[in-house]
């Protein structure tokens, strides 16, 4: 069994994210665990909303970015834009 941790800056854009595809691919006959966490600056981007929660701050501009982020990157995966994900 084979263990892939992928994470921050390997998977911060499309290109990332394919380039994971292509390692995870290499391994067609292996049983592995894949392990994915937050995506480019992501985690920060987080701790900065939950913070401007708890102060009660706007996170409007914050959670836009985050999601804008995202949909930015999968959008550059995938071509059928009325997939759920885009919803």
């Amino acid at each position: 069994m084979k263990a892939f941790k992928f994470g921050g800056a390997s998977v911060k854009n499309a290109e990332g994210v394919k380039n994971v595809a292509t390692i995870l691919n290499r391994y067609p006959d292996e049983k592995i665990v894949v392990v994915v966490s937050a995506m480019g600056k992501t985690t920060n981007a987080l701790e900065k909303l939950v913070d401007k929660y708890v102060a009660k701050q706007s996170i409007t501009e914050d959670l836009k970015a985050i999601k804008d982020y995202h949909l930015d990157i999968a959008g550059n995966l995938f071509t059928n834009t009325k997939l759920s994900i885009f919803s």
